[in-house]
């Protein structure tokens, strides 16, 4: 499960503007919704996960296969849920403004959404 984790997005890359739509396509997937104006600009929205850099991925995905090996398999037991936890941790909203030459002009972040934790107990109100 490390090593198949979504990479990293770089946002702060993305708001310096100059790429081209067909780039930031690639990086964050199709847009949820892609609204064209009449003067040619366009406003794509983005729902991605929040990946990891490269090099936690192969670490982590190293000492796993290392501890697989020694354990005979065993450490998947254990680590399963943790790695589980960890994929996918957060769902990114983006809002995505384009030229008429589709070249990104602004990119803003507009929300996270945090993978709740599955095994942690409700919370409500007695009166």
């Amino acid at each position: 499960m490390a090593f198949t984790q979504p990479n990293h997005v770089d946002t702060n890359q993305l708001s310096a503007g100059g790429l081209s739509r067909d780039m930031v396509i690639e990086r964050l997937g199709a847009p949820k919704s892609s609204v064209k104006n009449a003067d040619g600009t366009r406003e794509d929205i983005f729902e991605f996960f929040e990946g990891s850099k490269t090099g936690w991925k192969v670490g982590r995905g190293l000492f796993h296969l290392g501890a697989d090996i020694v354990s005979l398999g065993l450490w998947e037991i254990a680590a399963t849920p943790g790695e589980y936890l960890l994929k996918e941790s957060s769902k990114v909203t983006a809002r995505a403004n384009f030229d008429a030459n589709d070249r990104i002009t602004s990119f803003k972040v507009i929300g996270q959404e945090k993978k709740p934790d599955e095994g942690s107990p409700e919370i409500t109100s007695v009166k």
